[in-house]
């Protein structure tokens, strides 16, 4: 009868480690057609050919040669991270509304407009976007419907944008209302030409922690900017940091004595007045408001 000894260990490893052989360096999943052609058009349309290498080596924006670009385990981009990328050019809403896995977008510090020079107004929602970064771009405006686009995030940074000259009255509204942004928890618009009266309601009840409106101040007409009473963040509750510096903001300083989370308070530039009431564990900038100490 024929030897039938142990097989050597070293043979039982190799035919153990070949057959994990397919799980262990299975290739990403291909990206979807519906996303790989939006992709495409974006790495067409904003230049991210030479800096990211978009499209050079592969047309598949989930084999791992897309930098920045994240996608799931069923080939769906769900994340696109390109800030201080050098991209230039137009941003078209039809082709990013096609990427309706999208979790993540940070576009920041670019040079990127779109075909309207207002920010994208999309003809779907995405559902999935919890994350906008379009920081130091060219946005000229906020379009009707923009607000409809991205109804579950949670942070939205659209600071130093050349916007907007002539806000619409229920913009300022509309950032702060738990119904258009009921999961919104950062909130940063610093640097922009938004002008007009926050009103008392906005953001009462909200999940907004950071809130960072500074800066506002109208290049076509001198002396506008955003204005109105700060007490409006007394019925913020869940406010850390608020930041409201060099705008038109006049009155009495804010009760804060419901935000128990509060740490940042920064309102310097502005036209208040009053005796400041903040617990020991906040840090206060109220530079330049030469009522601040005075009776109102």
């Amino acid at each position: 009868m024929a030897d039938l000894s142990p097989m050597p260990a070293l043979l039982v490893l190799v035919l153990v480690f070949l057959g994990h052989l397919p799980t262990w360096i299975a290739a990403a999943t291909p990206a979807n057609r519906g996303d790989a052609t939006a992709m495409l058009a974006l790495a067409n349309s904003t230049g991210a050919a030479s800096p990211l290498g978009w499209g050079v080596k592969s047309s598949d924006p989930c084999d791992g040669t897309w930098a920045g670009v994240t996608c799931n385990d069923v080939g769906r981009v769900t994340s696109i991270h390109a800030s201080h990328a050098g991209l230039a050019g137009v941003l078209h809403p039809s082709d990013l509304g096609n990427l309706t896995f999208l979790a993540e977008l940070d576009l920041s510090f670019n040079s990127l407009t779109t075909p309207t020079g207002d920010l994208p107004l999309l003809s779907s929602p995405l559902q999935r976007l919890r994350s906008l970064d379009l920081r130091n771009n060219s946005f000229y405006g906020i379009p009707e419907g923009f607000f409809a686009g991205f109804p579950n995030l949670e942070t939205i940074a659209l600071d130093d944008n050349p916007m907007i000259s002539q806000i619409r009255p229920d913009v300022p509204l509309l950032f702060g209302s738990t119904l258009a942004f009921p999961a919104l928890e950062r909130l940063s618009l610093a640097g922009n030409e938004i002008t007009g009266t926050v009103p008392p309601s906005f953001g009462n009840h909200s999940k907004i922690k950071y809130l960072d409106i500074s800066g506002q101040k109208d290049s076509v007409e001198p002396g506008s900017s955003l204005m109105g009473r700060v007490d409006f963040i007394s019925g913020m509750e869940s406010l850390v940091e608020v930041r409201m510096d060099h705008d038109g903001f006049v009155g009495p300083l804010p009760d804060t004595s419901r935000l128990v989370n509060l740490r940042v308070f920064s309102a310097a530039g502005n036209k208040l007045c009053g005796m400041p009431k903040f617990a020991g564990s906040v840090s206060v900038n109220l530079d330049g408001n030469p009522d601040v100490g005075s009776p109102c």
